[in-house]
């Protein structure tokens, strides 16, 4: 039987690791309904953490490196191996497969002053030109609402035949620059026309 520890295990073993403490797992066979109990202690210290497992009458010990971002995959490792036998054989453990990202996160559209830009027009009303890395700037008009709290917000890009949007939006101001930072997002993919096929 290949006893395997579950993702949830796996994710619980994670924040246990920035822990002390004694905790209970459960490794799953790959078929069948069989089950193995495994005890971990940990100690966390600096540079390294310990990890003792108790499986059955055995008992096995490890230390990782507390910074290390994978170290939970290597004690859910060793914890594979120690439930199928591999430990005293020497034999390697296959390696772990894990969720990944597909893509890479995208840099973020505006900038840090820009951002901080339109937080204020939201407060106060105003007016911004802004650098996305398209050939021509958004163009965002901002004017608050009197007496219900809001704003209306002119958003454009182009010249010749320009993309517009115009809407109101009422309510608090993180509720506001929200709306508005979607808008713009959505004017420089409608702008770009690699995102736009992609979206």
């Amino acid at each position: 039987m290949n006893f395997t520890l579950p993702e949830e295990g796996l994710q619980r073993l994670a924040a246990q690791l920035n822990l002390t403490g004694t905790f209970t797992h459960t490794l799953r066979a790959a078929h069948g309904g069989h089950q193995l109990l495994a005890r971990v202690r940990i100690e966390r210290g600096q540079p390294n953490t310990a990890v003792r497992i108790e499986m059955g009458e055995q008992v096995h010990t490890l230390d990782v490196q507390t910074a290390h971002p994978e170290k939970h995959l290597q004690v859910a490792d060793f914890i594979d191996a120690i439930a199928n036998g591999r430990v005293d054989g020497g034999e390697l453990a296959p390696p772990r497969v894990t969720r990944q990202p597909l893509l890479p996160e995208p840099d973020a559209l505006l900038t840090t002053d820009q951002t901080n830009r339109l937080r204020y027009m939201v407060r106060h009303g105003g007016f911004a030109c802004l650098e996305t890395g398209l050939e021509l700037p958004i163009n965002v008009a901002v004017h608050r609402t009197r007496p219900a709290e809001g704003v209306t917000i002119i958003a454009s890009i182009g010249t010749a035949k320009p993309r517009t949007k115009c809407f109101t939006v009422r309510g608090n101001q993180h509720e506001c620059l929200k709306r508005l930072l979607i808008s713009i997002e959505h004017l420089h993919i409608i702008a770009t026309p690699q995102r736009a096929a992609a979206a």
